[in-house]
């Protein structure tokens, strides 16, 4: 009997730790997928928000203000290809961070999730810089 009982402890002991482990591990984890994206591309260039001129080797306004969901579009009128690759900031190491090369005409729109500072460049012309400062 003694030795059943035993077992039977051990049983309750080890499901115990088992759900206890669940719990931390599900608190851990499920706050970083539930988290949203700190930034997200808009396809098309909606009506509204700021807008950033690509030319002469230059974003046009390198420092921009905006609320967190107020999309920034940026259209290259530019002759030579370029992007917009944020390096740092809430989006850095995010996998959609560098941007699609843009021609000329072509348009290209973020919409930013998280207050931060979001700094980017150019990908093939790191010379080229810019900051945006998303506020709550």
């Amino acid at each position: 009997m003694k030795t059943a009982a035993l077992i039977a402890s051990a049983r309750l002991d080890r499901r115990t730790v088992l759900a206890g482990g669940a719990t931390l591990a599900a608190a851990l984890i499920l706050p970083s997928v539930a988290r949203a994206d700190p930034f997200e591309v808009v396809e098309g260039a909606p009506e509204g928000g700021k807008a950033i001129t690509i030319d002469k080797m230059a974003f046009q306004t390198p420092e921009i203000t905006v609320k967190v969901g107020e999309p920034i579009t940026w259209t290259n009128e530019d002759g030579m290809a370029h992007n917009v690759h944020l390096r740092q900031g809430p989006a850095k190491g995010h996998p959609k961070a560098q941007g699609k090369m843009l021609n000329k005409g072509d348009k290209y729109t973020l919409k930013f999730n998280e207050p931060g500072t979001y700094k980017y460049v150019c990908t093939p012309h790191p010379m080229m810089k810019g900051t945006i400062i998303v506020e709550a």
